[in-house]
């Protein structure tokens, strides 16, 4: 998709952000959310930008609240999506019918629109039964300035799943895991947070100081580096 395309996308999302109103069927929310997320990722490279473009404050503001709003949306779109999708025990059910010959409820075509593979559909799944990690990810986005994502939720409910199991380990190995699992989530948290490139043109007393951070933070992350395993217990 080109710029102009998925500036196309976000005009075409806008109006569906400002309205605050979804489609009641599959067929017209499934293209929906591919124009979301088509806006969505429109943004996020917009707001990483927004210093490099020479925006003024309340340009980035605006430019914020507008992505912010947009993930929120696409988010709820892809909960709706979630909700209306056949459970995986459905297809298999109507699988199992096309293959013994019985007559069908549906065709597999209508009950997962084109466009929704297996993998697609579990995460849509997943967003509509897990709206605590939603309102999570959402209230950390608004907090860190950020843009929430499909890719952050998900995060966050592998995070609490995993957190659910460790309670169920033998005692003797609890502390260890829960220590893993909140290790795990701080990772995620720094990767949701740091822009994936540094700004452009720093001065020395800055540039020195990120050096130091940088070096501090590489340093104690070397333990993961070209398969280095030491202190790592197995």
């Amino acid at each position: 998709m080109d710029t102009k395309e998925k500036e196309r996308a976000v005009e075409i999302f806008g109006l569906v952000v400002k309205s605050n109103m979804l489609p009641e069927k599959l067929e017209k929310l499934v293209p929906l959310s591919f124009i979301g997320q088509a806006a969505v990722t429109f943004y996020r490279a917009k707001v990483k930008a927004m210093t490099d473009l020479g925006m003024t404050e309340d340009q980035q503001k605006a430019t914020l609240s507008d992505g912010q709003d947009a993930g929120k949306m696409l988010l709820a779109i892809e909960s709706r999506i979630g909700e209306l999708l056949p459970t995986t025990k459905e297809m298999d059910q109507e699988r199992a019918k096309r293959k013994s010959g019985l007559p069908r409820s549906a065709s597999i075509g209508s009950l997962r629109p084109q466009g929704v593979g297996e993998v697609r559909a579990r995460t849509a799944r997943a967003i509509a039964r897990n709206p605590e990690a939603v309102a999570k990810v959402i209230a950390e986005a608004e907090e860190n300035e950020d843009i929430p994502t499909k890719t952050a939720v998900i995060n966050r409910i592998r995070y609490e799943q995993e957190k659910a199991r460790v309670k169920k380990a033998p005692t003797s190995e609890l502390v260890l895991t829960l220590q893993q699992a909140d290790y795990v989530g701080t990772l995620d948290k720094i990767i949701r947070i740091l822009p994936p490139y540094p700004p452009k043109d720093w001065n020395q007393k800055s540039l020195a100081y990120a050096s130091a951070k940088a070096e501090i933070i590489i340093g104690r992350l070397e333990v993961f580096r070209h398969g280095n395993r030491k202190g790592i217990t197995e």
